[in-house]
Parts: C-alpha cells; structure tokens; sequence
C-alpha cells in the first residue's frame, strides 16, 4: 500500500480499519486515478484529530472525498460523521460511506447526515465509480459561471 502523503498533500481521505479493504479501495482509487494524495487512517479519534488539528490551508477546502467505514474502533464512524457535520468547515466536505451493515437504522442516519453516497462492502468497481462520480456531481465542483460584463 502506498505511503501517507504529507498532511498539506492530502486530496482523499479514507479512514478504514481493515487493512483488506484499505488495499481493495485503494486499487478502486487506482483505477480511476485517484490514488495520489490519499491518507489512510484506521480509527475515529486519530481522524477527528486530524480532520480538527490547525492548518494554513482550510483542509474543507483541499479534500474532495472522505471513504468512511461505519464500524470503526474506539470512535465509530456514526459518531465522527455526526461531530463532522456539527463542525463548521467541515461540515460539507463530501463523506462516502463504506460498510458491511445492512441496518436500516444506520442508512437512515447516514441519510440524516448527509452522506454523499453510501456503499455496501465489499466495495466493487461500479459501486466505487458511481459514489466518485456522484461527489463530482456537487456544486462545489461545478466551474462558476463567468461574470457578465457590463
């Protein structure tokens, strides 16, 4: 698996703590060319603390996607997705979520918070490109229109 970028470098975040499907997910990223600039991090509290720590540069605004799988050791990733959602700044950043559970209750809270797109593991080529090419979908995304000139 490829080397952590430095933190100022960081374009994709994944926090998933089963090294499987880290390396499955970082082949899917491969193949669509998103494999520079991705950090991985394998629980709730290191993400947080990173996703919270001071930067020069708002961190918002560099990241265009987190990967997060919902069963995550110490902090789960409910509760981190909910403490994201409630923080300015990194209240929008497009969050996909990848998980292994079929609760209903958990795709209902997911959707309460709004995740981008939600994907059952075991993460395919399809499920993958379809969540990618939903975050490029956003408006922050969008080019902006030109200026009218006067």
């Amino acid at each position: 698996m490829s080397a952590n970028p430095p933190e100022s470098l960081v374009r994709v975040l994944v926090i998933e703590d089963n090294p499987d499907d880290r390396e499955l997910l970082l082949r899917q990223l491969r193949k669509s060319g998103m494999d520079t600039h991705v950090k991985f991090i394998s629980n709730g509290q290191e993400a947080l603390d990173f996703l919270t720590q001071p930067r020069p540069v708002s961190l918002a605004e560099e990241l265009i996607a987190i990967f997060l799988d919902l069963k995550l050791p110490g902090l789960g990733g409910l509760e981190l997705l909910r403490r994201l959602r409630n923080r300015a700044g990194l209240d929008d950043i497009p969050v996909i979520v990848m998980t292994s559970s079929n609760n209903p209750d958990d795709l209902e809270e997911c959707r309460r918070l709004k995740v981008t797109n939600y994907v059952s593991k075991p993460v395919t080529f399809t499920s993958f490109s379809k969540a990618v090419a939903d975050v490029f979908h956003l408006p922050r995304f969008q080019p902006t229109p030109p200026s009218p000139e006067i």
